[in-house]
């Protein structure tokens, strides 16, 4: 078979890969694709350098530049190692000098992947030799959809010291981020929590930008050399008037909440009547600034492609640790190896229906999902969902836009960038995932009752929620108006205490039948005796799995002593039946990072090990290997359910006696305090009070 019938076989003229177009060239030369603006990236002077004219086959990307430069050979040129090295270097030369990111050799069977830069083979992470195939004729368009993001992760990594397919580096920008709250909190009147929306703004329009969402004038790169060549004030006012424009293009407001991705306060900007900027050399200044503080960033360690998950949450600590204006903001940072935890502990699966009532950042939604392959894909132009994600938040801010719900959609690009990134060169798919993926996920309410307001029953497959607790006179109040919803019948009958309280009934009553709820939640939910009726309630709908002591500190700016509690509501099957096996319980001193504002990563994870023992034990309840397992562990026990009625104390510490939690470290033999355990016994000591206050209350 002869070379020009292999090519033609697998690619004709030309073939679509994705995002990519492969094309058979046959008597077209290169000169000839560039006075015609069929490939760009190369000169006609550069073109007549070129000893061989007339590549194979080509594959470009979205700008027409070449990618991939195939030369197509007979099975026998290609049969031993000699006879490939001299294959090689035939092209070699020319694959370099068209810019080629691949250069490959092929007999249609045979792939033979070279990096042009050092005429190396491309080899894997273990050092074997890439020999994937590019035959889109013959791929279903999931299929070409992997091979184009198998393409760039190759383009990616190599260059001219690597040949290696390396795994994805996901850079941690929180030193950025701290250079940057440094700039704007020395800036007159920018408090903290404003310093935050901007970076938080700034951060999305340099991580658009390197995905390609935003190109040419919109980008960072168009603004920065708009700031080197003129001012910072002219690129302070291209921003303003050209990609904040393009920005709400793309990402609409949400039309019932009013937010979007960014937030409209980019340095508190003022406007005058006619509503154009009114710039101060500031403000300006400051705008050259983060600018610089950016490039600088990626000069050292590249593009924004790669994000580390719990980056978005380490901004708070990063802004706010020090600020007085962070109150009621550090509900929704609950820590990234607790969220991957807590999902380990539950099964996703596709069809479910996901919800998190008090969403925050989106950390458990996002987590959830990534347990299902492309939960979210295009399909005929559309996309299509394998699984239902429904988070909800309450706006915690006077003004228009919400920061809550605004690093929630934030996270959501980070954690789905490459659907972004793979389909930037569509502005209407980018408006759906927009719309789909973002207003519809993640919505925030503007009434007293947030998410409290509206209650359906038997709802959701799967809750998992970090749920607020606090006391609001306000709350309580108006949520006794609320109804259940195309019922009569009253919402909230449990009285129980505090706002967790409410979010408990909500979430009991908005399981499904069968589903699953994860939860974490205050000590007084277990021990207040104002709390009974809402006892009543978990008992007669649910049945325990699981309660996880944390310990204190787990979560930054609370001392409260909290527990993840495991629930599984009753089938109708199940609903008059007593529970037959135990409740897991398990004590934690360590969660995998330091209790501080630090977070430093440490290998003590008690409570990895806590979801490990309970995975084997919730999948075999009565296997003698998986019971002992359980009974072996210091940190664990399995409690009978009727030690968990409704006049009892649900606290599971109290099924450990003094030594048992002096040998595990929980509890000290002296007496003598540090301060950050005065500190502790103090919150905790003020706590019991007001708990007591509160069942005197409940006996009136």
């Amino acid at each position: 078979m002869s070379e020009q019938t292999i090519q033609e076989g697998l690619y004709s003229i030309p073939v679509q890969l994705d995002k990519y177009i492969c094309r058979s060239l046959g008597a077209t030369t290169i000169k000839d694709l560039v006075k015609n603006k069929e490939v760009t990236g190369l000169t006609i002077k550069e073109c007549d350098k070129i000893k061989a004219n007339r590549p194979d086959v080509l594959i470009l990307n979205k700008d027409k530049q070449i990618v991939v430069f195939i030369e197509m050979k007979e099975p026998d040129k290609l049969k031993t190692e000699k006879l490939q090295r001299l294959a090689k270097y035939q092209e070699l030369g020319v694959a370099r000098q068209v810019k080629a990111k691949i250069y490959m050799l092929s007999d249609g069977e045979t792939f033979i992947w070279i990096n042009p830069i050092t005429g190396a083979r491309i080899t894997d992470e273990n050092d074997k030799p890439i020999t994937r195939k590019i035959n889109p004729k013959n791929l279903s368009p999931e299929q070409n959809k992997e091979l184009a993001e198998f393409i760039d992760d190759v383009c990616y990594c190599i260059n001219d010291s690597n040949n290696k397919i390396m795994p994805k580096e996901y850079i941690d920008p929180t030193p950025l981020a701290q250079k940057v709250a440094r700039i704007l909190q020395n800036m007159s009147l920018s408090s903290a929590k404003n310093s935050l929306y901007t970076f938080v703004e700034f951060f999305t329009f340099k991580f658009l930008s390197d995905i390609s969402v935003l190109r040419g004038i919109y980008s960072f790169e168009g603004i920065y050399s708009v700031y080197a060549e003129q001012s910072s004030k002219d690129a302070f006012i291209q921003y303003l008037t050209t990609v904040r424009k393009k920005l709400l293009e793309l990402f609409p407001y949400n039309p019932e909440d009013g937010t979007t991705i960014i937030n409209g306060r980019i340095f508190h900007t003022e406007t005058d009547d006619i509503g154009n900027p009114v710039i101060h050399e500031s403000s300006a200044d400051c705008f050259g600034k983060l600018l610089d503080c950016f490039k600088e960033y990626e000069d050292e360690h590249g593009k924004f492609l790669y994000i580390n998950k719990d980056f978005k949450s380490k901004l708070f600590e990063t802004f706010m640790k020090n600020s007085t204006d962070k109150d009621g903001m550090g509900q929704f940072f609950t820590p990234l190896k607790v969220v991957q935890e807590m999902v380990r502990m539950v099964d996703v699966k596709e069809g479910m229906s996901i919800c998190d009532p008090a969403c925050g950042v989106g950390k458990f939604l996002l987590e959830a999902a990534s347990k299902i392959s492309s939960p979210f894909y295009f399909e005929n132009g559309k996309l299509k969902a394998k699984i239902e994600l429904v988070g909800m938040e309450k706006k915690m801010e006077d003004n228009t836009y919400d920061l809550t719900t605004i690093l929630a959609k934030s996270n959501m690009l980070i954690y789905y960038s490459d659907l972004f990134k793979n389909n930037c060169d569509s502005i209407e798919k980018i408006q759906e995932l927009s719309e789909q993926l973002l207003n519809k996920v993640i919505t925030s309410s503007h009434t007293t009752l947030g998410t409290l307001e509206n209650l359906y029953l038997d709802k959701y497959d799967l809750i998992l929620a970090n749920p607020p607790y606090y006391q609001s006179a306000a709350i309580s109040e108006a949520s006794k108006s609320v109804k259940i919803y195309g019922t009569e019948t009253k919402a909230y009958t449990s009285g129980g205490r505090g706002i967790e309280a409410l979010f408990t009934e909500w979430i009991v009553k908005s399981i499904k039948k069968g589903g699953i709820a994860n939860i974490i939640l205050p000590d007084g939910i277990f021990t207040n005796i104002g709390n009974n009726k809402l006892k009543q309630l978990i008992i007669e709908n649910c049945y325990i799995d699981s309660i996880i002591s944390l310990p204190v500190g787990t979560f930054f700016n609370t001392p409260k002593k909290t527990f993840i509690l495991t629930i599984h509501k009753r089938t109708e099957e199940e609903m008059n039946k007593i529970q037959s096996y135990p409740v897991y319980t398990y004590l934690c001193s360590t969660i995998g990072e330091t209790m501080d504002t630090y977070r430093f990563d440490i290998d003590e994870n008690d409570l990895h090990d806590a979801v490990d023992l309970y995975n084997l034990y919730r999948g075999n309840k009565e296997n003698k290997i998986a019971i002992s397992a359980v009974n072996d562990n210091p940190r664990a026990k399995l409690i009978p359910v009727d030690k968990f009625g409704i006049e009892e104390n649900w606290n599971i510490e109290l099924f450990w006696s003094d030594e048992e939690k002096i040998e595990l470290g929980i509890k000290k033999k002296d007496t003598i305090m540090s301060l950050e355990e005065f500190h502790g016994y103090i919150s905790e000591l003020i706590d019991d009070i007001k708990n007591y206050q509160e069942a005197i209350e409940c006996l009136k």
